[in-house]
């Protein structure tokens, strides 16, 4: 995790986006950085993404943050914190520079630093016309995130909203199983980009598109879909799904979250085998004249 965190805070509430939901409803400004993490160091990179982890315990910040990984894409660690405003974010900035934080931050930073070949950060905030039951949105059984980023043509951000309303009334009336969160991008990125994230306690929710999509389709009329799917082309200058597993040791989260999944948000640390020494053999003394 850079030392952007440093300079610009880490999370102001307790839960994070898609990750990102406060304990009162989503948060409505988000800030997530991404680590371009070099080939064959993730292992180690989780180790000092927990000297974070560590900091912010011993300080007992009270901000949270999720850290997760790609299981698809780029080799990248995503860390998605939230806030109550932008106000807020600039609250936590003078918290950051307090001492031990500081320098604890800095110090993991640079041992971070090695194992990155990149970092990007971007600003979003909450879209709650973009977003489909955001209160069935279970942050604690966030095992696996799914991420897709939309770029919106210039000109199209009226049609995209009126795509999105349709949209969402179709999940409404298809009683789809699977909410998700919409946020744009206001900094860090090309204008129009925006950001929807959904989560699954396991893979195995996956195996269930095809039915969401099928009752989705039947939902909104073969025709009318087909006139909507072909809208699309119009509208989106990008579209792009990726997945994240959530990892647990490279995650700050509040307590609530942690009870209500122990064995998962909080893993024992790995304990080494260890293995008796074989006895020594006795030596025999030596024969006489030897």
């Amino acid at each position: 995790m850079r030392s952007v965190f440093a300079l610009a805070a880490l999370s102001a509430i307790s839960l994070a986006p898609v990750v990102a939901q406060e304990e009162r409803g989503p948060a409505p400004v988000i800030q997530i950085i991404r680590e371009a993490v070099k080939e064959g160091k993730g292992p180690v990179h989780e180790k000092t993404e927990a000297e974070f982890v560590r900091a912010m315990r011993k300080a007992k910040f009270p901000g949270y943050y999720y850290g997760m990984t790609a299981s698809s894409g780029s080799n990248e660690a995503w860390f998605i914190n939230v806030y109550p405003s932008f106000a807020a974010a600039e609250e936590y900035q003078k918290e950051m520079q307090k001492e031990p934080l500081k320098s604890e931050f800095e110090l993991a930073d640079s041992h971070d630093g090695t194992l990155r070949d990149s970092t990007r950060t971007m600003w979003a905030v909450y879209r709650p016309d973009m977003s489909y039951r955001p209160e069935k949105f279970e942050v604690a059984k966030a095992h696996y995130v799914a991420v897709g980023t939309m770029r919106v043509k210039l000109g199209k951000e009226e049609d995209f909203a009126d795509g999105a309303k349709m949209y969402i009334a179709t999940h409404e009336k298809a009683n789809t199983d699977l909410p998700f969160l919409g946020y744009q991008v206001v900094e860090g990125a090309p204008a129009g980009t925006y950001l929807f994230f959904s989560v699954m306690e396991s893979l195995k929710t996956m195996d269930g598109e095809a039915a969401r999509r099928r009752a989705f389709v039947e939902a909104m009329g073969e025709d009318n879909y087909k006139q909507f799917a072909k809208g699309s082309g119009d509208v989106f200058q990008l579209m792009e799904n990726n997945l994240f597993a959530m990892n647990p040791r490279m995650s700050y989260v509040p307590k609530e979250v942690e009870d209500a999944d122990p064995a998962y948000w909080k893993p024992k640390p790995a304990v080494k085998k260890v293995t008796e020494a074989a006895p020594k053999k006795e030596e025999k003394p030596a024969e006489p004249g030897q």
